[in-house]
């Protein structure tokens, strides 16, 4: 972004590789908020991050030679196989054996399997590290770990439980569920059963905000300490797929200075409602589908007027999934809600978020989509940039957001 003396001039990436540039008059921006810097020295914060770890030893020291280590990697984290050749480096620095090491994910309603994340590192390590993705359906899978203080019994996967060392390795980012997502947030429900999977299923607190009690978020922390896990690696979003911090060390210590950072860089604050919120959406390590989009939506809706305009930049062409199929079929937005909360379909928080936006404002798609589709689901769908050129040749206030994904959007003093 750069501003002349009655105009600012923004950059928005969106989609795969996309830019859209535009200007707009200064005294209409009520507010603008881009993506922060990506680290230009990734593997070298990794190995200050580890060897320096927050309130804990350096990660080798931690680790007896011989030791059984499982990396919990949540999905969809950013740089995952950079960061898991950094731990990779550490472990082995101890004399952990590659057959010793287990890289597990999460289970997920999402469709979408996970890359491997062992590309990273060196070859002849590779192939002896084993990788895997839990299976929550499988009773065999599990063990059980302890009784929480309310009684509740917690299974979770043999790897985690059986290990000699767990540390968990993820992105810090704001959740609609759990209000942070990261640090304990991989172990559960993803690492349990498929009861558990199902109950922690919802469609998030739109009235709480990410600091508010989550008894959700409760619940993973305390399940994190039953199984003694207590070393992090957590990473900031950048633009994209890259990196824009990186925090490790004792897991309450990196939760605690996660959150400052995420306040820092993705936080952002409008003083007034404004009649017109830009917002772009980036493909980035989760890929460039609806639960990005309604994301990026949800961001605009909590701060544009009621009956204002959401302009969202997007190279969106997944099919539309059961959920988005609910509120097309519905005969109001709003009417969409119940039957999700009902139906809970793998997609509900995304169709929820979607289904909430366009009932609050008119939304104008940018899209790979079919046209058809678009305006079934109540959205009027956008050719090409030069229609987005038209939306903004106003003199509307409006607030422009990059990265709108990742971003939590509130207004001042509310």
């Amino acid at each position: 972004m750069h501003s002349g003396m009655t105009d600012v001039t923004f950059q928005l990436r969106y989609g795969s590789n996309l830019t859209y540039e535009c200007s707009l008059a200064a005294d209409r921006v009520v507010a603008s908020h881009l993506p922060p810097p990506a680290l230009t020295d990734l593997p070298a914060r990794l190995s200050e991050a580890l060897a320096a770890p927050l309130e804990f030893p350096a990660l080798h020291q931690a680790i007896v030679p011989g030791d059984n280590v499982t990396i919990v990697l949540e999905r969809d984290t950013p740089q995952a196989g950079a960061l898991l050749a950094a731990v990779w480096k550490e472990i082995a620095s101890r004399g952990v054996a590659p057959d010793h090491l287990t890289v597990l994910q999460p289970a997920s309603y999402r469709s979408q399997p996970p890359t491997d994340p062992r590309d990273a590192l060196p070859a002849d390590v590779r192939e002896h590290v084993t990788w895997k993705v839990h299976e929550p359906a499988t009773e065999v899978e599990c063990a059980y770990l302890a009784s929480t203080a309310a009684g509740e019994r917690i299974y979770l996967a043999r790897e985690a439980v059986e290990a000699d060392f767990v540390l968990t390795v993820g992105e810090l980012a704001f959740d609609t569920l759990l209000g942070y997502r990261g640090t304990s947030s991989s172990l559960y429900p993803g690492l349990s059963t498929a009861e558990a999977l199902r109950r922690s299923h919802g469609q998030g607190h739109d009235e709480l905000s990410p600091d508010d009690q989550r008894p959700l978020r409760e619940l993973t922390d305390e399940i994190h300490w039953l199984l003694g896990g207590q070393f992090s690696l957590q990473v900031i979003a950048a633009d994209g797929q890259n990196v824009s911090a990186v925090v490790a060390g004792q897991a309450d210590a990196v939760l605690r200075h996660g959150k400052k950072l995420l306040a820092e860089t993705w936080r952002f604050e409008v003083p007034a409602r404004p009649e017109l919120v830009l917002v772009a959406v980036e493909a980035d390590a989760g890929g460039h589908h609806w639960s990005q989009v309604a994301a990026a939506l949800d961001a605009a809706r909590h701060i544009v007027a009621r009956d204002g305009r959401i302009v969202l930049l997007s190279e969106l062409e997944e099919e539309a999934t059961d959920g988005i199929l609910m509120i097309r079929d519905a005969r109001t937005p709003r009417d969409a809600l119940q039957p999700l909360r009902q139906a809970a379909p793998a997609d509900l928080i995304a169709a929820t978020q979607l289904a909430r936006t366009i009932d609050w404002a008119n939304v104008y798609l940018l899209s790979r989509q079919d046209h058809d589709l678009v305006e079934d689901l109540f959205m009027i769908p956008l050719e090409d940039e030069n229609e987005v050129d038209r939306i903004l040749d106003g003199d509307e206030p409006c607030a422009v957001i990059g990265g709108g994904q990742h971003t939590l959007t509130h207004l001042q003093n509310r």
